[in-house]
This record gives structure tokens, sequence and C-alpha cells, in this order.
């Protein structure tokens, strides 16, 4: 039998190196939730996250839960927090997905991987909870022009967007926020579609090529004058005004809106490398969350990652400013810090998982010769322990490996990394 015939998985498949918040269409998710390894580290950071998030479901009215919205993910290049954000957000939103003429819930492809029944359970509770998930990289959302208010900019451009409101022009958002909150909206699309002859959502980023019509729809649907729709227009941006307050309140009637137990995650990419240096982004983060949690009654979740090492972000940090970053640590309660400590495990799983007719063979080979290999990949004076096999078991999960090299590889990645390549 050839190598490529043992594994499960086809080995020519292409595999995503990077996973991106963007990237969401179908073949990519399917492959992101299927051949996700639940490990064992991060069994633990499901257990507490699902811990905190079924508790915010219990304990509702609980000054004490609203302070506890904050999630902060850490860790090294390469260690999986994208990917971990990603799964969430798809657990969270529990949508259907399909693939090849297969259909699944994002929580039934958890129902193999999650060997504990009771944290099992406490997934499928948290996403029977309706919740709306608003995930993106937040340095691919940020446009020029944000400036110091880029995050709240961010996350105001997220909920515009799944509210069905433009995500580009906030104070156009704004306009049918108010429309919609009149029970007239419906009504400025007909008036709009009337004077222009085309659709207002597909013309609204381009609003100010279509001055006169949006005058005329607004003037039609608000019984307004026609100086004072125009007044309106033109002083619709520079009299906008986003405070971090206007936010959490727009989002708290988004979430009245859709009735007691709907809940709203945020969860944002690269969020330390966003922030970097900057001492203002740092508090304006630390400001959203907490105002969120105040505001929304802990029904508004802020879920961020960042790289481990405050250094490896932003270069040498002065005293004040890691202090300034552990404070804004400190406002998130749930902190998971990820490692690549079971690279080898997601390996095994994910890339060399054997079909069963092989392991008998591979087994006998281990006993014919097994004595050899463990004489042969024997190190002494190498400077750090390297694996050998344990058993026969372990012996067919690395095929055709040795454990020593998975360890290897990513030292050599790490020195690669801390000499500034």
């Amino acid at each position: 039998m050839q190598i490529q015939n043992l594994f499960v998985r086809d080995i020519f498949r292409p595999i995503n190196g990077v996973v991106k918040a963007d990237q969401l269409d179908d073949s990519s998710v399917w492959q992101e939730l299927d051949e996700f390894v639940v490990t064992k580290e991060l069994d633990q950071h499901f257990r507490r996250f699902f811990s905190q998030y079924c508790e915010a479901i219990d304990r509702k009215n609980d000054p004490d839960v609203s302070g506890r919205i904050g999630v902060w993910i850490s860790g090294f290049f390469g260690s999986g927090k994208s990917h971990f954000i990603k799964v969430l957000s798809y657990l969270l939103s529990n949508r259907t997905h399909a693939h090849d003429g297969q259909s699944k819930k994002a929580v039934e492809f958890f129902e193999s991987k999650i060997k504990d029944a009771m944290l099992f359970g406490d997934i499928q509770r948290s996403v029977a909870s309706n919740a709306d998930v608003i995930l993106f990289n937040i340095d691919s959302k940020a446009g020029p022009r944000d400036g110091r208010e880029a995050i709240l900019s961010v996350f105001l451009r997220g909920l515009n967007e799944t509210q069905g409101y433009s995500g580009d022009y906030p104070h156009i958002a704004h306009m049918e926020r108010y429309l919609e909150g009149k029970g007239k909206l419906e009504k400025f699309h007909e008036e709009f579609r009337v004077a222009s002859g085309s659709e207002w959502v597909k013309e609204r980023d381009a609003y100010h090529f279509h001055r006169d019509d949006v005058i005329t729809a607004l003037t039609a649907t608000l019984n307004l004058s026609a100086e004072s729709a125009e007044k309106w227009i033109d002083g619709a941006e520079s009299s906008f005004a986003l405070t971090i307050e206007n936010f959490c309140k727009w989002v708290k009637q988004y979430l009245d809106s859709k009735g007691p137990d709907h809940r709203l995650i945020f969860l944002v990419d690269e969020v330390g490398q966003f922030i970097g240096t900057d001492s203002h982004l740092m508090l304006n983060m630390q400001t959203i969350t907490e105002e969120l949690g105040t505001i929304c009654g802990g029904r508004a979740w802020v879920v961020v990652t960042s790289q481990e090492d405050i250094d490896s972000v932003v270069g040498e940090m002065k005293q004040s400013r890691a202090n300034d970053f552990s404070k804004i640590q400190g406002r998130f309660r749930t902190r998971l810090s990820l490692s690549s400590a079971n690279v080898d495990e997601v390996i095994q799983a994910r890339l060399l998982a054997k079909h069963d007719d092989v392991k008998d063979d591979l087994h006998s080979l281990f006993r014919e010769k097994g004595d050899i290999l463990k004489n042969q990949l024997t190190f002494t004076n190498c400077g750090m322990t390297l694996r050998s096999y344990k058993d026969g078991e372990d012996f067919v999960k690395a095929y055709p490996f040795a454990p020593y090299q998975f360890q290897l590889v990513q030292k050599i990645f790490e020195a690669i990394r801390k000499a500034g390549a």
C-alpha cells in the first residue's frame, strides 16, 4: 500500500494555512468546522467560555454577570486564535451549513469531537438561545478616516450591517434607524424607488449622486418641507454624533426589539496588533466593553484576540504602556491563553488519521521493528528532550513521522521568529 492511501482524508486537498475572519464561502466554513480538532487545551477553553456564557443566560439581571461579558483570547502566531474565534462564531450563531449535498448545523460537528456530555450540554444550551454574531478582523474593517474613533466606528459598522443599514456611512444608517423606529423605512424605500427608478439599498452608498431623489423621498415619507429635507441631507454627516454611550443605547434598542433573551456577540480578531501602543485606542476598547456590560445587562458580549507577548506586537514596551495594556486586559474577566503545545494532537487528528483496516498492519510493524526504532531515535546532549514513540498506538497515530519531528519543526519556527524573520 502507498502512504497516501493510509489516510482517512485526502492529503492533496487544499488546506487553508491562515484562517481569515472574512472568508465565509461554503467549502471553507465546512472544512474549518469538520477539521477543527478539540485538543485537551481547547477542551478547557471551551469549558471556561461556555460555563460563563451559560451563567449569563441563567442569571439575567445580576449586575455581577454584566461585568463578565469581555473575553480576551491570546496566543502566539500560529496558536490557532483566529480558528478558535471563528469556530466560536459558527457555534454561537448555529446556522445550517451545506457542502457536497450534505447539510449540518454547526453544533452537530461537535457531537463526536466533545467527549464530555456535560460540556456538550452547555454548548447545546448556549446555541439554543437566540444570538447574532458579528465577526471581523478589526484592521480590515477600519477606514482611514476613522482616526481615534477607529474601534468604535468598526463596532458601529458591524451593528449597522447586522441590522441591514448602511455600513459605510453611519449618518445614513442613523437616518434608516430613525425611519425604522417611526415605522416608515419601507415607505421611504418605495418613495425613493418612484423618484429614482432604482433600489435604495443599491444606491445608498452613492447617495451624493441621488441627493434630489433622497430629498424627494424624505419629503414624501415624513411630510417635511423640501428645505428641511435639504438642510438635513447636507448637514447629516457633520452633525452626526458618535459616542460610546449612543452606540451602546443603539445596541440595547436592537436587543430589546428582538426579545428579552436575545444576545449580540462581537468577535474581534487581532485587537492587540491594531491597538499597538496607542493608549487612546486602549481606553476606547476598555470603555466600549464596560458600557456594553452596564447598559445591555450582560446581553452584548465582546470577544477579542491578541498576540501572547505584548513585546512581539509593539516592540519593547515602556513600563507605563505595559501597565495600560494589563489594565485593559483586566476589563476582560475571561482570559484564554492558547499555546501550540498540542500541535502534534492536531496534526495526528486532522492530517494523519488512518483508516481502521490499516491500523492492525501498522501495529504489527511496530511489534516487529519497535526496538530498532527506539534505539535509533535516542537523543543525547542535544539541549532538549526529544520524544520517541511511547508505544504501538503512538506509532500508528504519528506514522509516517516520528514524534520528535513535530516538536523540532515548531522549535525551528520559534527560533526564526525570535531572530526577526
